[in-house]
């Protein structure tokens, strides 16, 4: 059960002053209660320093009668009990009782004092009067020499009503102390209490929503910077939450006007959030809270997820009988992904339908081919010299055709299988079955090759290696007219890097990232000069990326190319 502030306050206040006014109470009582009594001690002292004197020579004469009246003589009118009592304990008169009656006194704690030569007082409980008397024993001497004690006593009944009337009044003063003391502590308490509440409901409407709610400061003191400071962090939450909202929206807006799926996933692959879009795709309204693989079953999207740990990862995932260009791009705090995907299904088929094209384009296309450069050579067996010319030139594009037929099916084979034949091949033995064909078109350009390949073992289909080697080098030779053709081999972290420099005219900055492009020819009349298809840079970059690797260009217009093959050595 929840106690409220005040009652907290108040009841800590009630535990305060009534420990305080029992304290005092009990320390006033004991202070006035052992001051009197010594008060009474002192009183009787003084009493009996002449009584002294007066009994030491019926001591010194042992005059029992006189001691006895004179006992009896001064105790009623002194209202005091007078006994005397010789050095052996011994009762020689008393104002009271008969000396003879009473027992002897040596081993009463007054009387033992006393002997000791130094007053000495007690309080006892007599069981002749029924009640407790204060003694008071004094010693009487003469010449240095205790002759006798002087015992006087008196009841202590007006002493105990004393106290009792003195105690009744404490009582009543600490009964009105506490009563003051706890008006001024409800007062003090509802005073305090009263803000706390205040912050206590604003805070409340705050949590439910609230933040238009503040405190008004009714005080002057820390609670007052307490007030402000609440009323400072209400005014930005509010704020904060108008932004938050306002982002939200801004949010929603964007994730509407995706029209790919799209899915933000947290650090365990769960869903946090996702678009109208991804959930028609997965055929469900409740995405977030479920793991990804439980709406996507794709073996090619696990490992996109694993790829994403180092980096953004992008591929093409299939599912549903659609396919999707996925992209996996890490959050920046690295608790999570975010998933793009994009329906590329009719675009699959449209590059399909084109590949098909192209193979069905380039079969039919090599037999009228083949038939026209047949002709054609015979033709130029019987023709004369001006007729010959022409045959050269219609002979020297249809080879061209051939040879562009040809790569087309080279090319769409590759892309149809996507599977290479590895083996373990010697990277310097390629290279040089490659080098010997080129070897006496080199020469007759007037140009120096310039070779530093190691033997360096690698696991690579070798006739598909030896295509790309072949369309790089070929690439080269084309393009340079003087200087030298370098090429340079080595292998660093597990990839072998070969390398493919010329001192041709180079290639313009804005062709560089298309060169890798089917048909596409940085310098057109160059390439049909010499009879290029525009397919050798593609098939190269084909073959590297079957193999797991890439091909990367460095050109500066009038200085050179360099391309860069870089292959796992491993399978």
């Amino acid at each position: 059960m929840k106690r409220p502030i005040f009652l907290k306050i108040f009841s800590g206040f009630l535990v305060v002053t009534i420990l305080l006014a029992s304290l005092i109470l009990l320390a006033f009582y004991n202070v006035i209660q052992t001051h009197y009594l010594r008060f009474t001690e002192q009183k009787l002292e003084r009493i009996g320093i002449p009584l002294r004197q007066v009994i030491a020579p019926l001591l010194l004469g042992k005059d029992a009668a006189s001691l006895n009246s004179m006992a009896r003589d001064y105790g009623p009118r002194l209202d005091l009990r007078i006994t005397v009592i010789d050095p052996s304990g011994t009762v020689l008169a008393d104002s009271e009782r008969d000396p003879a009656t009473l027992e002897n006194h040596l081993q009463r704690p007054e009387v033992k004092g006393a002997l000791e030569a130094a007053a000495s007082s007690a309080i006892r409980y007599s069981k002749t009067l029924d009640e407790d008397l204060l003694y008071v024993a004094l010693p009487v001497e003469d010449r240095g020499r205790i002759i006798g004690v002087l015992r006087l006593s008196m009841s202590l009944k007006h002493i105990s009503d004393l106290n009792k009337a003195l105690l009744v009044r404490l009582v009543v003063l600490s009964a009105v102390i506490i009563l003051v003391s706890l008006v001024l502590a409800a007062i003090f308490s509802h005073l305090l209490a009263t803000p706390i509440r205040a912050l206590s409901k604003a805070a409340s409407r705050i949590a439910g929503g609230d933040f238009s709610a503040r405190v008004s400061p009714s005080t002057t003191d820390e609670i007052q910077d307490l007030s402000n400071g609440f009323n400072t962090m209400a005014g930005k939450l509010e704020q904060s939450f108008s932004e938050l909202s306002s982002r939200k929206e801004e949010l929603e807006g964007i994730l509407a006007s995706i029209t790919g799926p799209l899915f933000v996933l947290d650090a365990q692959g769960r869903v946090t959030l996702s678009n109208a879009a991804a959930r028609r795709v997965i055929a469900t309204e409740t995405a977030s809270g479920r793991y990804y693989w439980e709406l996507i079953r794709s073996a090619r999207l696990n490992e996109l997820m694993g790829e994403a740990t180092k980096g953004t990862a992008s591929g093409e995932v299939e599912f549903a009988g659609l396919t999707y260009l996925c992209s996996i791009t890490p959050l920046a705090s690295r608790q999570g992904n975010v998933m793009l995907l994009h329906d590329i299904t009719q675009m699959k088929e449209l590059e399909r339908i084109k590949q098909d094209l192209a193979v069905n384009v380039s079969h039919e296309l090599r037999t009228p081919l083949t038939a026209i450069k047949g002709f054609t050579e015979t033709l130029m067996e019987e023709a004369s010299e001006g007729q010959a010319e022409y045959l050269r030139i219609i002979l020297r594009h249809t080879e061209r055709l051939i040879a562009m037929v040809n790569d087309l099916l080279v090319l769409s084979e590759m892309e149809e299988t996507a599977r290479i034949d590895r083996e373990r091949v010697d990277l310097q033995d390629i290279l040089s079955s490659v080098l010997v064909v080129y070897e006496p078109r080199i020469r007759a350009k007037g140009i120096d090759l310039v070779v530093d390949c190691p033997h360096l073992e690698i696991s690579a289909d070798a006739f598909r290696l030896e295509q790309l080697l072949t369309n790089l080098v070929d690439n080269a030779l084309k393009y340079t007219d003087k200087g030298a053709i370098r090429i340079r081999a080595g292998i660093t972290g597990g990839m072998v890097t070969i390398e493919v420099q010329d001192t041709g005219p180079g290639i313009p900055r804005e062709h560089l990232s298309r060169i890798f492009e089917r048909f596409y020819v940085a310098d057109k009349s160059r390439s049909r000069s010499m009879g290029g298809t525009g397919l050798g840079l593609s098939i190269a970059k084909h073959i590297a990326t079957l193999h797991g690797g890439r091909i990367e260009v460095m050109s500066t217009p009038y200085q050179g190319t360099t391309f860069s093959v870089i292959l796992p050595v491993g399978p």
